[in-house]
């Protein structure tokens, strides 16, 4: 360490020599935010720190600052007096998408960058070892200094933002964490009206602080010794105060006039809640014995349709238009119903990675709660065939999944599909599918694989079985079979054939090509297993009837492999459905199997729906005066009561359909 050296006087050194403190020398010079950071926190004015030579001849530094302000007085040499040590120190969190690079190791993002900044410091450490020998080079010395010493947060770059997502735990951290949002107004349906009034009762307008000095002997009276009955006795002369006065007396009043059977029952107004929706039914998980379409009513007429318009699902919680999410357009991107037909709840998914839950009634429709997901730009919401979880998907390759009960949204693991990303491997949840027991998930990756997860406990299973044909193309939809057995998958090259995979011998068991419409996009089955629809880029909708589509059928050729036979058919549709003129992208049927909706997000309003029996379209509805805007999603209720309508304006249409109105 270099010797110390008198520096030139200054004013603060004017001062006694007992109370001047020794000053600090250091063999760096500070920086220039260094300097403004001293500035603004003690009143020191900036300036460079002053180079000196040693005894031993070595450079060194020594920090003159001139006082100002209360910073100059008290007698204090001002930092130069206090070692940075003492000063500086670095105890904040950095943001997840930063890393602190303290000793210059690489890292996974940028590799090229920090192999340049290696590179520096190698240069800069052979710089700064011939400081003692030259005095020239003192300013290029510091440079490498402070580069040597600075922190780095590296940025990450937009390629290698897929690499981000492995830390898992920073990540759901702070922002990116899902948040679940109440409205003020919630009531529990399960507790009385006089449980949930509890903590929400009236606040008094004024007190009067002379009842809290008043003090009443009970025994004194014997009309008050009433009311320390059931109470614990008091000694002789003991006084009671005021407010518990008044709660006694309140308490003997209802006592002798208790309220009546109406009040009791009286509805308290409020929101919902929705576990309260879900523990008010016996057992709305269970799949119901007679269904609410099924009961005696009149076959539906075919021509028109009787519908009235409600107020929309959403309009006191709309979904806003921003595009904020990626890949996951504007407004409603897409809503599901709950599967149960006692539990009208239907969740409402937005382009601003909101989801919002609401209770249909058809009147006010209000708001159950709202769920944020910054780091899913969600694309398909999707609830559970029983009912208890939501699954929410995006262009990432994990998704989401909201437990309804127990009021938790998890992601699923980042090794979903592998430890080793593989070709066939989905970047994308977007095409997936329950099985109807709700044990597997169909989920499509690339090169036209099918991989099938686990869901017996949950979602929290892997992969157990992945599907390729080989036909080359891609996988545009697929399609359970009633029982669960079969899985019917629409691809290819010209996105029209379709192969019913054996999920137990796990081959092709079938094969059967769509021939009247160019380029399947969606296939739907109803909901009694009596039609299959294929809706294409042309908007035509071809229904076919689901028991010529199965093995017993007539087929016109089968192959054979070894004792197993694959049978290729060749169906014919028992109608064309050729009203619109774009490519179909929703469908749905209806749960008595008597109407089927279609919409084309190509152009606005383009909407119709059939009279399955009649294989004819509704002519009364829809009219070119209903606002329905660019759809983004159909579907009706599951007690058939209801259709919804979304659209790019962040609006979910409702109607009601009064032949199925209970």
């Amino acid at each position: 360490m270099a010797q110390k050296h008198k520096r030139r006087q200054r004013p603060s050194d004017i001062e006694p020599a007992a109370t001047r403190k020794e000053e600090v020398s250091h063999n760096w010079e500070k920086s220039d935010d260094e300097l403004e950071l001293e500035e603004a926190l003690f009143g020191v004015s900036r300036s460079k720190s002053k180079k000196k030579k040693g005894q031993d001849g070595s450079t060194v530094h020594v920090a003159s600052a001139s006082g100002s302000g209360s910073g100059s007085e008290g007698g204090g040499g001002g930092l130069s007096d206090v070692d940075d040590d003492d000063l500086f120190m670095v105890d904040a969190p950095l943001a997840p998408q930063y890393q602190l690079d303290l000793d210059g190791a690489p890292g996974d993002d940028d590799d090229e960058d920090v192999s340049d900044l290696d590179e520096d410091e190698s240069q800069g450490e052979s710089s700064s070892s011939s400081v003692s020998s030259s005095d020239e080079d003192d300013d290029e010395e510091d440079d490498d200094e402070d580069a040597l010493n600075e922190f780095r947060a590296i940025s990450p770059s937009l390629d290698n933002v897929d690499n981000l997502d492995a830390n898992d735990a920073r990540q759901e951290k702070g922002k990116n964490r899902p948040t679940i949002t109440l409205p003020e107004d919630l009531i529990d349906d399960s507790l009385s009206p006089r449980d949930n009034k509890k903590g929400k009762e009236r606040q008094a307008v004024w007190h009067d602080p002379a009842d809290d000095l008043v003090g009443v002997d009970l025994s004194e009276n014997r009309r008050l010794r009433k009311l320390d009955r059931g109470k614990k006795r008091r000694l002789e002369g003991e006084l009671v105060g005021g407010k518990e006065l008044q709660e006694r007396l309140r308490e003997q009043f209802e006592r002798l006039h208790p309220p009546p059977a109406w009040a009791k029952e009286r509805t308290v107004f409020g929101t919902p809640s929705l576990s309260s929706l879900l523990t008010s039914t016996k057992s709305f998980i269970a799949p119901s014995s007679s269904s609410a379409v099924g009961r005696s009513r009149p076959p539906l007429p075919q021509g028109t349709i009787d519908l009235q318009r409600l107020r929309n699902a959403n309009q006191q919680n709309p979904t806003t238009g921003k595009r904020e999410a990626a890949n996951a357009g504007g407004g409603v991107v897409d809503f599901a119903w709950h599967p149960s037909e006692r539990v009208g709840v239907m969740a409402v998914a937005g382009g601003d990675r909101r989801v919002r839950f609401f209770n249909i009634d058809g009147h006010t429709n209000p708001t159950l709660m709202t769920l944020h997901i910054p780091s899913l730009p969600i694309s398909r919401s999707t609830f559970h065939p029983s009912g208890s979880s939501l699954l929410l998907v995006g262009n990432r390759p994990y998704y989401y999944t909201y437990d309804l009960s127990s009021q938790r949204c998890l992601r699923s693991p980042r090794n979903l599909f592998g430890s080793a990303e593989t070709a066939s491997s989905p970047n994308s949840l977007h095409r997936h599918s329950f099985s109807p027991d709700g044990s597997l998930l169909a989920v499509a990756g690339r090169r036209g694989a099918i991989s099938i997860l686990d869901w017996s406990n949950g979602g929290s299973g892997g992969v157990v079985a992945e599907f390729k044909s080989g036909r080359g193309g891609s996988v545009d939809d697929f399609l359970w079979s009633h029982d669960g057995k079969e899985l019917s998958v629409l691809g290819g090259r010209d996105s029209s054939e379709v192969e019913v995979w054996d999920l137990g011998e796990r081959r092709i068991s079938r094969k059967w090509k769509d021939d009247r419409a160019l380029g399947g996009v969606i296939i739907k089955g109803s909901k009694d297993g009596a039609y299959t629809a294929i809706g294409s880029t042309t908007g035509i909708v071809n229904l076919y009837s689901t028991p010529t589509l199965s093995a017993s059928s007539t087929s016109t050729s089968s192959s054979t492999s070894g004792a197993r036979k694959m049978i290729e058919l060749s169906p014919e549709p028992i109608k064309s459905l050729e009203q619109l003129t774009m490519p179909i992208s929703t469908m749905d049927f209806h749960p008595s199997s008597e109407v089927l909706v279609t919409a084309s997000t190509g152009k606005k309003d383009l909407l119709k729906m059939y009279h399955l029996p009649s294989g004819t379209a509704f002519s009364n509805w829809p009219t070119p005066a209903t606002p329905l805007g660019r759809i983004t999603s159909t579907g009706f209720s599951s007690s058939g009561e209801y259709l919804a309508v979304g659209n790019q304006r962040g609006n979910v249409l409702l109607w009601s359909l009064r032949h199925y109105a209970s």
